[in-house]
């Protein structure tokens, strides 16, 4: 075997592994940020020309889908609603179907690095969310 054949071969296994190492190291992240984003946030969602207190949880269901509910305040009144259909976009990212007695629609959160908190924006079905929906603990 030529020298120069034997510097290709290890530099192809040492980036095969580095790619597996580094997918498998993706996968983990994957599934590790959801479980640290479960849970409840006080929430600011705007919401008939004014920014609504309130909270948003988000939890895992036996299954393993993403799901949560939410309440907005309402000069006293809370407004309960449901998130369903969550799909992760990316990492820190989830998209959800809200429902309350409003209607229905869109939410899309991104979760800060330490899941302190998220930025979201919510719009009404078949429109891209556009509305602030914001979290912290």
């Amino acid at each position: 075997m030529q020298p120069s054949q034997l510097v290709f071969g290890a530099l192809t296994a040492a980036l095969l592994l580095n790619g597996t190492a580094h997918l498998h190291a993706n996968a983990q992240t994957s599934d590790n940020w959801i479980k640290q984003a479960m849970g409840r946030y006080q929430s600011q969602i705007w919401s008939g020309g004014d920014l609504l207190t309130g909270t948003t949880e988000f939890r895992q269901a036996r299954d393993g889908a993403i799901e949560g509910r939410y309440t907005m305040n309402e000069q006293g009144k809370l407004t309960p609603g449901t998130l369903s259909q969550c799909q992760t976009i990316e990492v820190r990212v989830l998209r959800c179907a809200w429902n309350d007695k409003y209607g229905t629609g869109s939410l899309e959160v991104t979760f800060s690095e330490d899941f302190s908190g998220f930025n979201g924006y919510w719009g009404e079905q078949n429109e891209e969310p556009a509305f602030r929906w914001d979290g912290s603990r």
